[in-house]
């Protein structure tokens, strides 16, 4: 049973704040998503641009650790999309 209450440590770990150097704030990767919250429905729905981002943070051991996170994209993140929409569709 050691081995479970590793894997419950290691999930755990992951979603408190994590110790050591910063190495990178922050920053876009690129990866975009279009969030609708029920596509199922009948009715037209809105949907939420959303952008992904990364940090990187060295650990006590040396490890560089990634943590990865959504937010809600800004409206000149918005803008660069539609521009670069339109770029490729003209």
């Amino acid at each position: 049973m050691e081995y479970a209450w590793g894997i419950i440590a290691i999930i755990g770990a992951a979603f408190a704040q994590i110790d050591g150097v910063m190495k990178q704030d922050w920053t876009r990767t690129g990866n975009i998503d279009f969030h609708a919250a029920a596509l199922e429905s009948p009715s037209p729905q809105p949907l939420t641009l959303r952008v992904e981002e990364k940090r990187i943070t060295e650990n006590a051991m040396g490890q560089d650790v990634v943590e990865l996170r959504w937010r809600l994209a800004t409206l000149d993140e918005a803008k660069e999309l539609v521009v670069c929409w339109n770029a490729r569709q003209g």
